[in-house]
């Protein structure tokens, strides 16, 4: 919980002025019972003005968060506690301030009486729409007389922010060809677990039904499946292209369609590295954004990926995916399955896909020039006209697919998994 210092008090009392003078000047035209009433009454508003004034500066407003990092769509909740001013009642309404990176959003206001010695409460519900770091440290207060001769805008904060983490696609199918041996461990290349060497239990999540362990299913009185060692790994370098090819021409255009694509594509990237882990594998993550970022999978957690992914942008001058790719050959090696995705490619990149495959088991690109459909929406007619160079590569790629090079275009009528299904089955 942080008490938030007061930055600012800005006040707004031209009305109060107005009918402060206007009843002066009527008092002294016409001195009488009627208009000393109206100058004393402007006298007490004044003292009111100044009393909530001062109030405002003596607040005592502190805030808590129930959690410092989410996944985007989660819900956060803010907490607020304002303790009343001494000898007057305030009408007031709190407005959280929240900065983040493309957040198109407005907290709900909050308004309340505030009582003298008293203490207001505010619970407010944020849902973030986009990952990326967000400042929650300003409130802005308002407070108003009954009347709206005048008004109090004040600012307060205390140093405050959280991570939002990329949303996590629910993926069942991904193609990892190639196992790397575990030493010691007996070789089967058809499945990667090893059905002797049992290592427990755990929930249900879509296995077959030959995993449940019924005796244990019984026992808690809902389906468990049996967990095995595994006698291989996969081993997978997965590249995440958030920058503009060179091969763009309308670059301010498709500056525009990367916000979303970037988006789409964290998130598709941080979905395939849960379910390596998921499955055994091994993965390492090369991010081709305003910088080159790389993650060995060595050690870390599908979580450590998320906390970098969610603060990762790309840029129109960054470096390029085929430059990367072609330094990296030497890092592949037979039993590297080598992914990438990208919103941009054209057939320039294929001499790297080609000396790509020639050092390592397959390479799978997946390109998303539009918004996919999402997987619970209907299908609807599409109007997508691919980029020429987009749509050569695509053919191009086609002949080379015997070859272990399989290149995927995202169509805006097609979603994410219904491709990686199409790749699970070829």
């Amino acid at each position: 919980m942080k008490r938030l210092e007061l930055e600012e008090i800005k006040s707004r009392k031209r009305p109060l002025i107005v009918a402060t003078v206007a009843s002066v000047c009527w008092s002294l035209l016409s001195f009488n019972a009627y208009s000393v009433t109206f100058v004393l009454f402007f006298a007490i508003v004044w003292l009111y003005y100044y009393l909530s004034r001062r109030a405002l500066r003596t607040l005592t407003i502190t805030r808590s968060v129930d959690r410092e990092r989410l996944f985007s769509g989660e819900t956060l909740t803010l907490k607020y506690s304002v303790e009343g001013s001494r000898f007057i009642s305030l009408s007031t309404t709190l407005f959280p301030v929240i900065i983040g990176d493309r957040e198109y959003f407005v907290p709900k206001e909050s308004s309340f009486v505030l009582s003298s010695n008293g203490t207001g409460k505010v619970e407010t519900k944020i849902t973030f729409r986009r990952r990326g770091k967000k400042d929650l440290s300003r409130l802005v207060l308002t407070s108003k007389d009954p009347l709206r001769f005048f008004s109090h805008i004040a600012k307060y904060s205390a140093p405050e922010s959280i991570l939002v983490l990329p949303k996590v696609m629910n993926i069942d199918y991904f193609p990892l060809r190639l196992r790397e041996l575990l030493p010691g461990s007996r070789s089967d290349f058809e499945l990667m677990e090893d059905p002797v060497d049992f290592r427990g239990i755990k929930e249900y999540e879509r296995e077959p039904l030959n995993r449940i362990h019924w005796n244990a299913s019984a026992k808690l009185g809902k389906l468990m499946i049996k967990e095995f060692g595994y006698t291989a790994v996969s081993n997978t370098i997965l590249y995440l292209d958030l920058n503009l090819s060179r091969e763009i021409f309308a670059r301010d255009v498709w500056e525009k369609i990367r916000i979303d694509y970037e988006e789409i594509a964290v998130q598709l990237s941080l979905s395939l590295v849960r379910f390596t882990y998921g499955s055994g594998g091994r993965i390492s993550l090369v991010i081709v954004g305003d910088e080159v970022l790389r993650l060995s999978g060595l050690g870390r957690d599908w979580t450590d990926f998320a906390e970098v992914l969610a603060d990762t942008r790309g840029s129109d001058q960054g470096p390029q995916l085929s430059e990367i790719i072609e330094e990296d050959l030497e890092r592949f090696d037979p039993a590297t399955t080598v992914v990438i995705i990208s919103m941009y490619l054209g057939e320039d990149i294929l001499p790297q896909l080609l000396r790509a495959k020639s050092h390592s088991s397959r390479v799978v690109v997946i390109i998303i020039p539009f918004s996919p459909r999402e997987p619970w929406t209907k299908r609807t007619v599409s109007y997508q006209i691919l980029p020429r160079t987009i749509e050569g590569l695509k053919r191009r790629a086609a002949l080379l697919e015997e070859e272990q090079i399989v290149v995927r275009v995202v169509g805006d009528n097609q979603s994410i998994q219904e491709v990686l299904v199409d790749l699970e089955n070829r």
